[in-house]
């Protein structure tokens, strides 16, 4: 059979009543010991201050004698020298009869207590002799058994009062456990419906100390939890729309092969036509050969440059292609770029304005230099009007940050969420002229995000400002 538990509130009554049970009858098994040893040790030394003023009194002792006979209870006996009374006392404690010497201690000043008691009678008395400096001898005596029964008197007193104590704290034991227990109870139901996940339930318990605390925080718990789980049933909500953002990854994916696909039709099937061509009309027509051959050799180029640009996308992108981090100059890394981009403005009339950059920056040069042609070949295919780029580097957030600002249109609201996405063209038309397939800003984003750094653009009133950052160079130490 199962044995049952108590509850905390029994266990806590029964433990501190048994304590408190335990201190009280200790207290009063020690005070019945120990009360008769009191009393006499305090009757021994009035005892031994009487004999001490009646020394001190000189010839005197006769009316000090008598006074401490009539108010102490005692009989005093006073020798001189030779054994002849001084003072015979008045009390009939055991004039005339025998004495029978009980126990007997000495003190180190030469005086003593005896305890006697007359021949034939069961009555003990306390003695106290001591012999003065002037040679008188003087006893003083107390009846004893008074002493023992006001000690038997008090012990029973004390157990008395031991026993209404005892009953009396249990009464306020029992009230105090209820009331200590009372939260801790209400604490545990709680607790346990919590357990079942059922987090309506609340403590009320306003106190100031430790278990207020844990009420508090119990409530905390339950708040968390319901938060929590309600999180948890939204997101079990929000599966399906997981799912269907999965099905969207996948058609993405889809997308990327057909647009990789489209970009690769075209020049195939132009070399494939050229090729049938050059086949048919080689032998009749040398310079029209020639010229198939250019733009088979052309179009080659072409699938050529968007293999690599697709096998760049996906070492990036997957992050298999690391950084290599190194510091360099930026005003040193962005003129070395310009140099091989200017016949490109000089084709096209552009102006640049740049005027210089003094940070050091901490990441992979060759990556970053593909960053940055990228972006300013793309300001390149899109600037118009003034036909003007800046180039400006700055700090921002403790960062390096490139702007390439281009004149021309802005980019249009239904482009902006795409405009970093591979194979996205805004103007299809004349990016496919330029031999652009939409991969160079999808390949920024991915470099510089391996980089740990950031990217964007922004409209300006006269066209379009592309930016991206980089880490400073780390302080060296001095």
């Amino acid at each position: 059979m199962k044995r049952r538990k108590l509850g905390i509130r029994l266990r806590f009554f029964l433990e501190v009543g048994a304590i408190m049970a335990v201190c009280l009858i200790g207290i009063s098994v020690v005070n019945s010991q120990l009360l008769e040893s009191v009393y006499i040790y305090n009757v021994e030394r009035a005892l031994r201050n009487m004999a001490q003023q009646a020394e001190q009194s000189g010839d005197n002792y006769f009316l000090l004698l008598s006074e401490f006979e009539r108010e102490e209870g005692v009989s005093i006996d006073l020798y001189d020298a030779t054994d002849n009374y001084l003072y015979e006392g008045g009390g009939t404690f055991v004039s005339g009869n025998k004495l029978n010497i009980i126990s007997r201690k000495e003190n180190d000043d030469g005086s003593y207590f005896n305890v006697v008691s007359a021949e034939g009678s069961s009555t003990q008395y306390i003695l106290y002799g001591k012999t003065f400096e002037n040679g008188y001898h003087i006893e003083i005596t107390t009846q004893k058994d008074p002493i023992q029964e006001n000690a038997n008197l008090a012990t029973r007193v004390t157990t008395t009062i031991t026993i209404c104590t005892l009953l009396l704290a249990l009464v306020f034991i029992f009230d105090y456990s209820r009331r200590f227990t009372k939260p801790l109870i209400q604490m545990n139901e709680v607790m346990e419906k919590i357990a079942n996940l059922d987090f309506s339930a609340k403590t009320d318990i306003e106190r100031k100390d430790e278990i207020g605390t844990l009420a508090r925080n119990i409530n905390k718990v339950s708040v968390s939890l319901d938060n929590a789980l309600t999180e948890l049933r939204m997101k079990n909500a929000q599966l399906e729309e997981d799912i269907e953002k999965e099905r969207q990854l996948e058609k993405m994916r889809r997308d990327f092969v057909s647009s990789a696909s489209h970009e690769l039709k075209t020049p195939i099937a132009i070399i494939r036509g050229y090729a049938e061509g050059l086949k048919m009309n080689l032998r009749e027509d040398d310079k029209a050969a020639l010229e198939y051959c250019d733009i088979i050799m052309g179009e080659s180029d072409k699938m050529n440059d968007l293999v690599i640009n697709m096998l760049e996308q996906s070492l990036y992108s997957s992050g298999s292609k690391k950084p290599e981090f190194s510091e360099f100059d930026v005003d040193e890394y962005i003129r070395d770029l310009l140099k091989g981009v200017t016949p490109i403005f000089e084709e096209k009339e552009i102006t640049l304005q740049y005027e210089g950059a003094e940070y050091t920056a901490f990441a992979d040069r060759k990556q970053m230099s593909t960053v940055l042609s990228n972006i300013v070949l793309n300001a390149c295919s899109h600037a118009k009007e003034e036909k003007i780029i800046k180039i400006t580097a700055e700090k921002i957030h403790n960062c390096i940050k490139i702007n390439v600002f281009n004149t021309g249109s802005k980019i249009d609201d239904k482009d902006k969420d795409s405009i970093f996405t591979s194979f996205y063209r805004a103007d299809k038309a004349h990016s496919r002229k330029e031999g652009r397939f939409g991969l160079g800003l999808s390949i920024v984003k991915s470099i510089v995000e391996n980089h740990g750094c950031d990217c964007g653009f922004e409209n300006k009133d006269n066209g379009v400002e592309f930016w991206f950052t980089m880490s400073f160079a780390p302080e060296k130490e001095i």
